[in-house]
């Protein structure tokens, strides 16, 4: 709903100006720090009850948590032998399934190599701390200050954010859930149905009247 009212031309042209100005740049307002404010839970939240993506990526430091997964991640099918009865038949299925095991354990590897690589890159970005201090001081809660003898709010323009590093935070964000997803529980996330979903849903809000785009 928000990425048509940053990057559509159209739908501010023709919703954000004239009378309806004030109400467009309320609402952008509004779904900026509401979108921000999850950002920052779900990427940063240190409470222990949180499954943020900094708690998850903390436990996976912990090498017998690893391997515990790994080994779940890898031994999930189970040879077909027991309606074998010739021998070199059974070996051979037995040699498949651990070949394709250690597969499997590589694989893992290689996820979760990737997931950590992308979470150190995002967890020092300026962009993600200024968001962290919206969520702390805008938005979750307001924290304003005694400027000479004036209460002054959080300049949020101060932060240095851009409207794209909001962009840039949940594609990152979706590709750690996606591999986080893959390495916990081994499996996917239908991204690209969601993303048609929510697409459709917001070019059917924001369609002007009588465009038939």
């Amino acid at each position: 709903m928000l990425e048509p009212m940053l990057f559509d031309p159209d739908v501010s042209k023709q919703r954000g100006s004239g009378a309806q100005a004030r109400g467009f740049l309320t609402l952008r307002h509004s779904l900026f720090l509401s979108c921000v404010q999850d950002i920052a839970k779900l990427a940063l939240d240190s409470d222990q009850r949180t499954p943020s993506i900094k708690n998850l990526m903390t436990s996976l430091e912990d090498s017998h948590l690893c391997e515990v997964l790994r080994e779940k991640y890898a031994i999930w099918v189970v040879p077909s032998v027991e309606a074998e009865t010739d021998p070199e038949i059974i070996v051979a299925l037995e040699r498949m399934e651990i070949r394709e095991q250690a597969e499997r354990r590589a694989q893992f590897d290689e996820i979760l190599a990737k997931a950590k690589r992308i979470w150190a890159a995002l967890e020092v970005e300026p962009y993600l701390t200024g968001f962290l201090t919206i969520r702390d001081k805008v938005s979750a809660h307001t924290e304003v200050h005694l400027v000479a003898d004036k209460y002054q709010f959080v300049d949020i323009g101060t932060l240095g954010i851009k409207w794209s590093d909001m962009r840039q935070a949940i594609e990152t964000m979706q590709s750690l859930v996606e591999d986080l997803g893959l390495v916990i529980r081994n499996a996917g996330f239908a991204w690209e149905v969601l993303d048609r979903q929510l697409v459709k849903a917001s070019k059917d809000f924001w369609l002007v009247p009588g465009s038939g785009a």
